[in-house]
């Protein structure tokens, strides 16, 4: 019976979705003006996700147009994905088969070998410092030019957590610590105020439901999350969608972490957008204390171009 009123419900309810959000976005995208689209071409990048899958959820068109302009791309998984949602596998059974799945994917795509830091799904420490130091030394080895990590402000408390390591790997660089970091959204979007980039997903939806084909194990719908990927083109202005993200200075950004997100509890703040039921909840909730934060950090559109003489973002006056 619960199957059937789902089926029966999810038309309008996508109608209501489009509805709300899209006057809500439409109303604020002027707040977004200044948001650029990414400059891809040449660079190598590296993507930590929390999960696998979670680079493609995030990342997927980004992956795609970045592996077509010359890119290279390496991804570093934090969780075993032991703790997925399955009916027939036991824990152990599920994590050595995301892990095939994940190195078929990248294989597929052209990525380089994955990295596996094989973390405990669902109880990733965000103190875990053997974790940093491995990070650590597949950034000193790959030399990324930029580094995709998970905003934050999202609400699961591994995607939270991933913050965490890398900003404890990022502090045991020696000899590569130049890179660009770009924060991606998850199953929590990043607020209008928080966004300064994006990448332009019209032509490329097909090629992410197809990168997320790989994860048969997963047997959650991620519908909800294209949903939001297609009213992002109301705050890009593309044809068809957006996948959007943040550019942080790495300093802000720990300061940020270290202030909002005390024993990884910031998650609890925010609800996970992983079914179009949740959609318009998922945006709501905890947006006061995302705009809070882009204006603690200094991000967003109204800091975007403004550089020192290094290159790098500042904060405003």
């Amino acid at each position: 019976m619960k199957a059937l009123i789902k089926k029966i419900t999810a038309g309008p309810i996508k109608i209501v979705n489009r509805i709300v959000l899209g006057i809500y976005l439409n109303l604020v995208k002027k707040k977004a003006e200044g948001i650029q689209e990414m400059n891809l071409k040449n660079k190598r990048l590296l993507v930590i996700s929390p999960h696998q899958d979670d680079e493609i959820l995030g990342c997927g068109c980004l992956i795609k147009k970045a592996l077509e302009q010359n890119c290279t791309v390496k991804c570093i998984y934090i969780s075993d994905g032991s703790q997925s949602l399955s009916y027939v596998l036991s824990p152990e059974a599920l994590a050595e088969l995301r892990k095939v799945e994940a190195k078929e994917l990248a294989k597929s795509m052209g990525m380089d070998e994955p990295v596996f830091m094989d973390c405990p799904d669902c109880n990733v420490d965000y103190n875990d410092m053997e974790t940093a130091k491995k990070i650590a030394e597949v950034i000193e080895s790959y030399k990324p030019d930029v580094i995709l990590i998970p905003y934050f402000l999202d609400g699961h408390k591994d995607h939270t957590a991933t913050s965490g390591i890398f900003i404890a790997a990022a502090k045991m660089l020696k000899n590569h610590k130049q890179f660009e970091l770009y924060c991606y959204e998850i199953n929590s979007p990043i607020s209008v105020y928080g966004i300064s980039h994006y990448v332009d997903c019209s032509g490329y939806f097909e090629s992410k439901k197809e990168a997320l084909k790989f994860y048969g194990s997963q047997i959650m719908s991620f519908e909800s999350i294209f949903e939001m990927n297609k009213l992002n083109r109301i705050i890009a202005g593309t044809d068809e969608g957006a996948e959007l993200f943040t550019k942080v200075d790495l300093d802000s950004y720990e300061m940020a972490y270290e202030k909002y997100n005390k024993n990884n509890q910031v998650y609890s703040c925010f609800r996970q957008m992983y079914s179009i039921y949740f959609m318009i909840l998922a945006y709501f909730r905890g947006l006061t204390i995302k705009k809070e934060v882009a204006v603690f950090q200094n991000i967003g559109v109204a800091s975007v171009g403004r550089k020192d003489s290094s290159g790098k973002g500042i904060a405003l006056n």
